[in-house]
């Protein structure tokens, strides 16, 4: 049930068997999984349950260093969280993502990956992504490849895909099931302001209504912050400021905190037609894009960090692509979320704006048919569609692609989220993003891109074409992904390693439990949505577990 905040008798504390803090894809998926349990749920989400009315994101606002993002750009507060604009790429985490490595530093979870593998499927069901197959020779009907005649040998796989979400927004997708709940409460607009620990468990939370409303107080058994990578650590942190912290006893919260690094580099030339740019829909409806990885085998022997690749469009701000489209897409620029705004504006060069502009009239003007067929399509796909064309494609004129990637990060004690002194609305302390991206890295990806330029060239398919003196720097000036906030609230076997046990509970308070990619030890390449859902259905059976088994003492 959806509950009133407005009318809520604040002078008395709810009560809950769990409560959970955060109505994204994880406090969603979590609350939907214990839906018809009998549990008493509470359900806390700063945004308007009933999906009315705007919700500010000035406690969102903070500061970081060098490239990364401000803590603002993709996150978003309300019903549904993140999931209101994320973009909807599924893909699974790997094997090795789990192992540890000896030539990667803090890797190795303390799970073992099919404890993880084992909910993908739910996990899917949830993300509305269709089946669980990635392997591009299952899910598509046309056969084909993603550069024809390269095939997987030789430690590149090249059948691969990337499955694409609706893209779910969590928060319409499940308010219906659980408006029509029985045992799971929502209380929307209620900004959480601190766990209070009684003893070795946390006894409530404090929070207050709306921007400027009354206090409440929530007791529960179990309490679980969904709340992300970012508001995690900056709850915990603030929770207990005078001790450093709660769950901070070895100052591990905050600590190794990682995203994914993406750039497009090099140029692809394939030697025939054919190659399978665009998306594709799989055999039951999805849009899926093929990629390129390289096998563990291979990442093992040559001491290489996760990594993807997929074909890239032209640079949109560089107007020599002289495509119609991709010039209206940067002249339109202004439209599009902050977050995209920054991708777009990304330029090869240091041209202003107004130097750019001239040659972008004239892509526009001289390819006004073009960008009419591309403006009905885009209507029918993905305005008007219920399961969207993801995002703009347009190769290149000339037939070549550059090549993106997405690489994983190596977990580093230093690079971490602090709280920057400055306080929110709610008084709450604002957070400092201290992303480090090290040398080992850029190493890593270096390699990699060297290793696939050789297998490329060596299969005949096409040609990989780097500037070898420039490669260094070029991977040095990758941005990062802002919106995968990752190990801030690492997995360990011990307190010492980091701040939740392999429940996810956190060290210290024995009733206080994580759901986020915050508690993942290692980044992979892959986005972090679905294993959160999968981790997230993880964590609700064993919260079913240990209420039937009635541990813990009454709120």
């Amino acid at each position: 049930m959806i509950l009133d905040a407005t009318r809520l008798d604040t002078s008395q504390p709810l009560r809950a068997d769990v409560c959970i803090v955060g109505a994204g894809a994880a406090g969603i998926t979590l609350a939907c999984e214990l839906d018809g349990t009998g549990i008493d749920v509470l359900l806390l989400d700063a945004g308007a349950a009933n999906g009315r009315g705007e919700v500010s994101q000035d406690p969102y606002e903070g500061t970081a260093d060098g490239l990364h993002p401000t803590p603002r750009f993709f996150r978003r507060r309300g019903f549904g969280g993140t999931t209101a604009i994320w973009g909807g790429r599924c893909l699974p985490y790997d094997p090795i993502d789990f192992e540890a490595r000896d030539y990667v530093p803090g890797s190795g979870w303390p799970i073992p990956y099919d404890e993880v593998a084992r909910h993908y499927p739910e996990a899917m069901r949830y993300c509305d992504a269709g089946a669980y197959e990635f392997d591009a020779r299952k899910a598509f009907t046309s056969p084909g490849a993603l550069i024809p005649g390269m095939h997987t040998g030789d430690g590149v796989l090249a059948d691969g895909i990337e499955r694409y979400s609706l893209p779910t927004n969590f928060g319409k997708r499940y308010r219906e099931q659980l408006t029509r709940s029985t045992n799971v409460r929502v209380l929307g607009n209620a900004q959480v302001l601190k766990l209070v620990r009684h003893g070795a468990r946390v006894g409530s939370l404090e929070g207050q209504l709306h921007d400027d409303g009354p206090r409440f107080w929530a007791l529960a058994q179990r309490f679980v912050l969904a709340t992300g990578g970012l508001e995690t650590p900056r709850l915990l942190l603030a929770s207990e400021r005078d001790s450093g912290g709660l769950g901070n006893e070895f100052d591990n919260v905050g600590r190794y905190y990682t995203c994914h690094v993406e750039n497009f580099v090099g140029t692809l030339r394939p030697r025939q037609r054919g190659t399978a740019f665009h998306f594709e829909k799989t055999r039951d409806n999805v849009y899926g894009r093929r990629r390129l990885t390289i096998d563990a085998e291979t990442q093992r022997r040559e001491r290489l960090l996760n990594i993807s690749f997929r074909l890239h469009f032209p640079n949109v701000a560089d107007a020599s692509h002289r495509s119609a489209v991709l010039s209206a897409v940067y002249l339109a620029r202004r439209t599009l979320i902050p977050e995209y705004r920054r991708v777009v504006q990304h330029g090869v060069d240091g041209a202003t704006h107004r130097d750019r502009l001239p040659a972008h009239l004239r892509n526009v003007a001289a390819g006004v048919p073009r960008l009419a067929a591309f403006a009905f399509d885009w209507t029918r796909r993905r305005i008007l569609a219920e399961r969207k064309l993801p995002y703009v494609l347009v190769p290149n004129a000339d037939g070549s692609f550059a090549i993106e990637f997405n690489a994983e990060q190596t977990p580093m004690r230093d690079s971490r989220v602090t709280l920057n002194g400055r306080s929110d609305q709610f008084g709450v302390p604002r957070v400092h993003v201290g992303w480090r991206f090290g040398d080992a890295d850029v190493d890593s990806i270096c390699r990699s891109f060297r290793l696939l330029r050789d297998r490329v060239q060596a299969s005949g398919a096409a040609s990989l074409d780097l500037d070898d003196g420039a490669l260094r720097d070029t991977i040095a000036a990758s941005m990062p992904l802002g919106g995968h906030h990752i190990g801030t609230t690492r997995m360990a076997a011990s307190p010492r390693d980091g701040v939740v046990d392999t429940n996810g509970e956190v060290f210290g308070a024995a009733n206080l439990f994580v759901a986020s990619a915050s508690v993942f030890p290692t980044s992979s390449h892959a986005n972090p949505t679905l294993t959160i859902v999968a981790m997230a259905i993880r964590l609700a059976a064993h919260l079913k577990q240990a209420h039937a088994a009635n541990e813990g003492v009454p709120a």
